[in-house]
């Protein structure tokens, strides 16, 4: 019995020293499971995001570094389109874009980028780098669907789609997504609605064609050969648009040549060939009054996008049918609408194409400002 009581002593008393011992590391095993995340830096993520889409291929956004967590992020106004985007309504989507791609470039560090704050709208009358949000670097838990990698992956297709329509799946995933946002998300394939949009689109690609005022601005933004697309790292680049510098480049610089007759039929036969295969049609609607709707806007189509990316689908946006009155007007009478008060704010073609031709883009040390 003693030497039951003994042992059951010693033990005990070995367990306790035990305990006490390792109590310690368990502690410091505690402390870094618990540990913070580091945060990514600011250039690793501008160096992912970069590669966003902005209208026209403009990427007037800029990026302070404020401290490890916070940035003040700006646009330049030289990269703005008075005629075009005269509200710079466009630009701030692709400001919105750009945010949530940094976001998603911050996940797999367990992080996300917010807007902690919106100054005064984007404005054509800037004379300068402008500031026009803070951002912020936040913990989250929240898991990230989208890889990163997709943002790398992705392109605009303006080249021929091979004819299938939008995979069901990938609609349904899209739908989703947008409601997330508030968004209401539509899509045809029925011929009449397909030829209906393509047709308009060509129609008013010519029309806005015969303004001057926008031909000098898009002029300013083509690059008509590789060498002029590598210097500048911006804007329209012909190899993506799926035609020939040189055609591109006379269209532009001697536009009467080309606003009648058989040069003209030519041309849009021409133009009308780039979209054969295209067999799915989609547009989205929700609110779109002020600067944090079309921020919204961006958020919900940078996601978008990439899941149509992840699927091995491409999108070719058609922008001309929302800023054309027009053309709008027309699409608002024979399209399915959106909720009151929600407005369709963007039109695009979706399917399967080759690998498109990706443009180029600035550097990260040319859009973070020191």
């Amino acid at each position: 019995m003693k030497k039951s009581r003994r042992l059951f002593i010693k033990n005990t008393a070995l367990g306790l020293f035990s305990i006490a011992l390792l109590n310690p590391f368990k502690q410091l095993w505690a402390l870094t499971k618990n540990e913070p995340n580091i945060p990514p830096s600011w250039g690793e993520l501008v160096e992912i995001a970069r590669w966003c889409p902005t209208i026209h291929n403009l990427q007037p956004h800029q990026v302070k570094i404020i401290s490890e967590t916070d940035a003040d992020l700006f646009y330049d106004p030289g990269r703005l389109l008075p005629v075009e985007d005269p509200d710079s309504i466009f630009t701030t989507i692709a400001i919105g874009v750009f945010v949530e791609h940094l976001s998603i470039a911050a996940a797999p560090f367990g992080y996300k980028v917010i807007i902690d704050h919106l100054y005064d709208p984007i404005s054509i009358k800037s004379v300068k780098s402008t500031i026009f949000a803070k951002l912020k670097l936040v913990s989250s838990f929240e898991k990230e669907v989208l890889n990163e990698k997709l943002i790398l992956k992705r392109r605009t297709s303006r080249i021929h789609f091979d004819g299938k329509s939008l995979n069901e799946e990938t609609i349904y995933k899209i739908k989703k997504e947008s409601e997330k946002f508030g968004h209401d998300f539509f899509h045809s394939s029925e011929k009449d609605i397909v030829d209906f949009i393509i047709g308009l689109n060509e129609e008013t690609l010519f029309e806005d064609l015969g303004s001057k005022s926008t031909r000098d601005e898009l002029d300013r933004l083509f690059r008509y050969n590789k060498k002029e697309a590598e210097d500048n790292k911006d804007g329209l680049w012909t190899k993506c648009m799926g035609f020939s510098g040189s055609l591109t480049r006379s269209v532009f610089k001697n536009h009467d040549k080309w606003s009648d007759g058989l040069r003209k039929k030519l041309l849009k036969r021409h133009y009308a060939s780039t979209f054969k295969g295209t067999s799915t049609v989609c547009w989205f609607g929700g609110m779109f009054n002020q600067s944090d709707d079309w921020i919204n806007c961006g958020r919900m189509l940078a996601r978008n996008w990439l899941i149509m990316t992840n699927e091995n689908a491409y999108i070719h946006p058609f922008g001309s049918l929302i800023t054309n009155k027009n053309a709008y007007n027309k699409i608002n009478t024979k399209l399915t609408q959106p909720d009151n008060p929600k407005k369709i704010w963007m039109i695009f073609r979706a399917g399967y194409s080759k690998t498109p031709t990706r443009s180029y883009r600035l550097t990260t040390n040319e859009i973070l400002i020191k």
